[in-house]
């Protein structure tokens, strides 16, 4: 009996290894050297949101442009794993290794266990998937949140059964509460889905024992789900449009820059959008003047994969600019799986391995950035510097207070600075205020900071990386005489 089971084990182990391989080779890439950049302004607000009681959690995510599901995982795992720069990213590595094994389940029922495989390959390797998998935000809950919700989708398409179609209820819901782009992949998945009814229904047949039309319900309940929130967000999405948004208008430049920071090379891009076309193309043929449930699961996954960046850019261009290359995590995936595909349709041998092969060459360069110097504003050095430099009764103002959860953080002192949001409020500040850390400011801005606190002439204390031109500029005040 032991060596029957022995030998079964075995043979698992051996029709997983490559899937297993994969995985670890995922999990090296997400969890080694976590800690190695410092928190960036968006992960420390995270921080800030989830420490406190869970009703303070859903009031201050409340006031912000996101669902609150990152929240509630950080605000689970906190006082278990701590709050560590590690241990606030392990959550996110963790999702993104969940990703890649879910990728992998999506494949195999798209194409079979080589095209699974394969996706899960690229993915693994993928520098975007990487770096926000090692990033204490919603972006790894959104990618695998995503794929949950295609994969019970996929298989519910192919076998609706009670408990597949209770999956799609509770990963659309799921999905919805992990980003607001959630809502571009839902809705383009369920108008797909949607529109096989409605043609079984021009055809005479009955909705009853309709596959499509139960899925449909199922993604009725996770709207129902979130319904209370999308009340939230719409408030929100008003306030934003009257005072505006950072994101740029997506012009042809950056369409090419969104397109090379998710695949890592522009060449790959385009290598992969055609075989993801290539591997659509040939759907196939209708069946007895129907299409299949193939058919359908193929167009649910283009949906997921194209109406993301579709809606986005259209939104984008005649509403107000939304398109942003992170947001796009969770279509990412389903690109790959597309490509995959088409490879394994070209040529089931060699294509998978010729663009396994050009997708490690042509992404290199970005892998490597990625792994080894990429770096986040440096919040952690430059609180260093300050309590270095700084005499005991000094005190230190910061400007702009948008970025005082990563000073609080790294300060962990109960008043330790002050804020100041406009340059009249540096001005007439006491005289143990000797300190100004001057962030995300250009060249103007941070001219008149330093003027407005008496500071003219002195050359930074500090100066660590950040964006815009002042970059993290720490400035002391000469002392009067």
């Amino acid at each position: 009996m032991d060596q029957f089971q022995n030998k079964s084990w075995i043979s698992w182990i051996s029709g997983h290894l490559p899937l297993l391989l994969i995985l670890l080779l995922a999990a090296v890439l997400r969890v080694h050297d976590l800690d190695g950049t410092s928190l960036w302004y968006d992960e420390a607000v995270s921080w800030d949101q989830s420490r406190g009681s869970f009703a303070n959690l859903l009031s201050a995510v409340a006031t912000d442009n996101y669902p609150p599901l990152h929240n509630i995982v950080l605000w689970i795992t906190m006082p278990v794993l701590g709050d560590s720069e590690t241990a606030l990213r392990l959550p996110s590595a963790l999702l993104g290794v969940a990703a890649v094994w879910l990728t992998y389940l999506v494949g195999r029922r798209l194409g079979g266990r080589e095209v699974g495989l394969l996706a899960a390959a690229l993915l693994a390797l993928s520098p975007f998937h990487i770096w926000y998998s090692t990033e204490a935000r919603m972006y790894a809950l959104l990618a695998t949140c995503g794929l949950g919700f295609l994969l019970c989708v996929v298989e519910a398409f192919r076998r609706p059964s009670l408990s597949w179609l209770i999956g799609v209820a509770v990963m659309g819901a799921l999905f919805l509460y992990s980003h607001i782009y959630a809502l571009l992949g839902f809705a383009a998945v369920g108008l797909t889905a949607a529109a096989c009814p409605v043609a079984e229904l021009a055809r005479g047949k009955s909705l009853r024992s309709s596959a499509p039309f139960r899925i449909c319900l199922a993604m009725g309940v996770s709207c129902l789900a979130f319904l209370p929130w999308l009340v939230i967000l719409l408030e929100r999405a008003r306030s934003v449009a009257e005072t505006g948004f950072w994101i740029a208008y997506p012009n042809w430049p950056f369409l090419k820059h969104t397109a090379f920071s998710v695949s890592g090379s522009l060449v790959l891009f385009g290598l992969l959008v055609a075989l993801a076309l290539f591997g659509v193309l040939r759907i196939g043929k209708p069946v007895n003047g129907q299409r299949n449930a193939k058919c359908s699961v193929l167009l649910v996954c283009l949906a997921y994969t194209a109406g993301p960046p579709v809606l986005a850019y259209l939104y984008s261009v005649t509403v107000q600019p939304i398109l942003f290359d992170r947001y796009l995590i969770a279509a990412w995936p389903g690109l790959l799986l597309l490509a995959s595909l088409g490879a394994h349709r070209l040529m089931p041998v060699v294509a998978p391995l010729a663009l396994t092969g050009l997708a490690i060459y042509l992404s290199f360069p970005e892998l490597k950035f990625t792994l080894t110097e990429k770096v986040r504003p440096e919040w952690r050095l430059i609180a260093q510097d300050y309590e270095e430099k700084r005499a005991s009764q000094d005190g230190l103002v910061l400007y702009k207070g948008f970025a005082a959860p990563a000073l609080t953080y790294y300060l962990r002192e109960p008043g330790a600075f002050k804020t100041a949001e406009d340059v009249t409020e540096l001005q007439g500040l006491g005289e143990h205020e000797r300190w100004l850390l001057v962030v995300h400011s250009n060249e103007a801005e941070t001219a008149a900071a330093i003027e407005a606190f008496q500071a003219e002439g002195s050359q930074p204390a500090s100066r660590r990386f950040g964006w815009g031109a002042s970059g993290l500029s720490l400035l002391e005040k000469p002392l009067s005489n």
